[in-house]
């Protein structure tokens, strides 16, 4: 693919000793509480839990924000230590230096999910919740996408982008230069609805696509051309993973996708899967 055509999600890691201090910080931001709303970096949440309320609906929205991490500004995570959480100026700057980079949030850093959730808990997600609780639409965020559903969820899009304009960002209201797959998607029960990579067109529960499914066969079908040892092992180690991860939403195309697994690797050598 065209690199210039591709847009590039860039995750900051930081140096062992930062990421030590970043994982203290969430972890004392964690006791503060989130919104109801917020699915994820919440400890017991995950996307199953953001997925679950959207199941059997009759519309489901999907809203993302523009370019969240980069957008949140070095001065607003200042503004929400000092102002809002109470610290005095010095530890504010301190906090404020450890938890950002170039003058904004790096994605991938242990403390920029929990900076995330108290910089919308209350400015976003608590106008958004009243109103999606009075128009009997469920709601849910995972870290910096929205989820609305239900008869008529499409005014919530208008409401989101309003209250998030309060922290100077904004939504996706259609597809970027570099963004071929919209970013705003509305879709009704007629067509497959997803909420964070999982199905909820069901009411039993979330699961995979097919597409995320017949992926993980095309993997087990190209591992029989590896060669080399090493890149096979590689490749196996990944494959079992992503069938664990299928077993999680669904069982039976787990067994069948070890099935197969064991077919193949029975063709091309005596191991087996574990």
């Amino acid at each position: 693919m065209d690199a210039k055509k591709q847009k590039v999600r860039q995750f900051r890691d930081p140096s062992p000793e930062l990421k030590q201090i970043q994982k203290k910080i969430s972890r004392l931001l964690a006791a503060i509480a989130f919104s109801d709303l917020a699915h994820g970096g919440v400890t017991g949440k995950s996307p199953r839990s953001n997925a679950t309320p959207h199941l059997g609906q009759r519309c489901v929205v999907n809203v993302d924000v523009k370019g969240f991490f980069p957008n949140v500004r070095h001065y607003i995570v200042y503004r929400l230590f000092q102002s809002e959480l109470g610290c005095g100026r010095d530890v504010a700057r301190l906090l404020t230096r450890l938890t950002t980079l170039d003058a904004g949030l790096p994605q991938g850093a242990p403390s920029s999910n929990a900076i995330a959730n108290l910089l919308l808990t209350d400015v976003v997600d608590k106008p958004v919740s009243f109103v999606a609780t009075k128009m009997n639409v469920e709601a849910t965020r995972f870290v910096d996408d929205f989820t609305f559903s239900g008869n008529e969820p499409r005014p919530l899009i208008n409401a989101t982008a309003k209250a998030l304009s309060r922290r100077r960002l904004s939504i996706w209201r259609k597809n970027g230069k570099f963004q071929p797959t919209p970013k705003l998607k509305i879709k009704p029960n007629s067509q497959r609805q997803e909420v964070t990579g999982l199905v909820v067109n069901g009411g039993s529960g979330p699961s995979l696509s097919r597409d995320r499914r017949d992926a993980v066969r095309a993997a087990i079908f190209q591992l029989v051309s590896i060669t080399d040892a090493s890149s096979r092992s590689k490749a196996l180690e990944s494959i079992r993973g992503r069938i664990s991860h299928v077993r999680t939403y669904n069982h039976g195309s787990a067994l069948r996708l070890e099935k197969y697994l064991t077919t193949c690797l029975g063709k091309t050598s005596t191991e087996r899967p574990r």
